[in-house]
């Protein structure tokens, strides 16, 4: 509520003078002034306590919607081309007609020879990446998708290993998986022993791995080169991927021409592209980016609503005082100022409270299989949005102010 100070200006009589008049009497250091204008947009908003935590409630629940989504959103991107930035390859070489690391064709090993005779490659490796199933302890049945990998060079190989060591890999029938789904495969200890594949070809878990998804929710088990032909029935020397390393300073866009120039018949990616073609596949391909791209935008369209309508009526309801300070001689840009500021205020504190919220949910989903990510570029973006909200949101209660009679305060 707006509160005169004591002594102030005549502006009773100023009131009825000329517009010169006025802003002759109109105090420059005072009232009518820039930091005036946060202080009475905060008073606007305080005044009614009840509405002013609803509102931030509702920003706070909206910029929890927005950074939980586009989270999951950044998180599942990560996961669906985690195998490809982690393996260490500078291009991927597969069949024709593949549009994602998890689903690919065999190729034949003769592939491997022709590139090695390319001028600027420094090595390949094959990579077997095939869905196959698991039969559990219990008698159980999940899918997984076997990595198989050349352990000599060690591209493709697991990351983050927390228990058991990759070196462990070269004892026959020896995988490593995720702990994260461990429970589900049935899985409580190393040295578990189960069955992959159509035969049921005896597998025995060594390591174990942390954080690291599967967007198809069938985990990834690692395992040599050798023993992935056996759980997924390749043939001898075949691989789904061949993995190119290029020569230290080799020009990289003249060594993909080559490639392709070499195997006319695939598909030769750098590894940066087919990471982009994995994660727009399931992303966008499978709906499933879609539903939370449209989530966090219901959680814009749920701020601007409940921000727009508490201005609004914080609005109406000041009306008098909004007039009182038309007729001293306050410019409408004077007045537009305060509720736009009143939005930013409310933008900026229900944008802590819910980034705070936000980071107590990205931290309790650490270890679900979900992958819920807050990067501080995330963070930034979120608060801009939400900012950006709210002072949508006000342009509904200005155009109140617009109209707005300074004659009433006399009525």
């Amino acid at each position: 509520m707006l509160r005169i100070a004591k002594n102030p200006p005549d502006y009773a009589r100023a009131t009825f003078a000329s517009p010169r008049a006025i802003r002759a009497t109109w105090p420059t250091s005072g009232l009518y002034r820039p930091g005036m204008a946060w202080l009475l947009a905060w008073r606007n908003l305080v005044n009614d306590r009840v509405r002013f935590a609803a509102t931030l409630v509702g920003i706070a629940f909206a910029v929890v919607l927005m950074a939980v989504q586009w989270g999951l959103l950044i998180g599942f991107a990560n996961t669906a081309a985690g195998l490809i930035n982690h393996a260490g390859a500078d291009f991927w070489i597969a069949s024709r007609g593949t549009s994602n690391v998890d689903q690919g064709l065999p190729v034949p090993e003769r592939w491997r020879f022709q590139l090695l005779s390319v001028p600027g490659v420094a090595a390949v490796d094959p990579l077997l990446v095939q869905f196959a199933p698991w039969k559990r302890p219990d008698g159980g049945s999940e899918y997984v998708i076997v990595v198989g990998y050349d352990l000599a060079s060690g591209i493709g190989a697991p990351w983050n290993i927390v228990a058991g060591s990759a070196n462990d890999l070269h004892t026959p029938d020896s995988v490593i998986l995720d702990r994260l789904y461990a429970e589900k495969l049935g899985i409580s200890a190393i040295g578990q022993s189960v069955e992959i594949g159509i035969t049921g070809t005896r597998a025995r878990v060594i390591g174990f791995t942390d954080q690291i998804r599967a967007f198809t929710q069938s985990p990834y088990v690692f395992t040599s080169f050798k023993n992935a032909h056996r759980y997924a029935r390749y043939k001898e020397g075949e691989a789904t991927y061949l993995l190119v390393r290029a020569d230290p300073g080799a020009d990289r866009a003249a060594l993909l021409k080559r490639l392709r120039a070499a195997l006319p018949v695939t598909n030769v990616w750098s590894a940066a592209t087919f990471a982009s073609m994995t994660a727009h596949y399931w992303m966008l391909t499978t709906g499933a980016g879609l539903a939370l791209i449209v989530g966090a935008g219901l959680g814009v369209v749920v701020g601007i609503a409940i921000v727009a309508q508490t201005l609004y009526a914080a609005t109406v309801e000041r009306l008098p005082e909004y007039a009182t300070l038309a007729a001293m001689g306050a410019p409408n840009r004077y007045l537009n100022r305060i509720v736009l500021r009143q939005g930013l205020i409310s933008g900026f504190i229900g944008y802590c409270i819910g980034i705070v919220a936000a980071a107590i949910a990205v931290r309790a989903a650490v270890n679900s299989t979900a992958s819920l990510v807050l990067p501080w570029e995330l963070v930034i973006v979120v608060g801009i949005v939400a900012l950006a909200m709210c002072s949508v949101a006000s342009l509904l209660a200005l155009h109140k102010i617009k109209r707005i009679d300074p004659t009433m305060v006399f009525r």
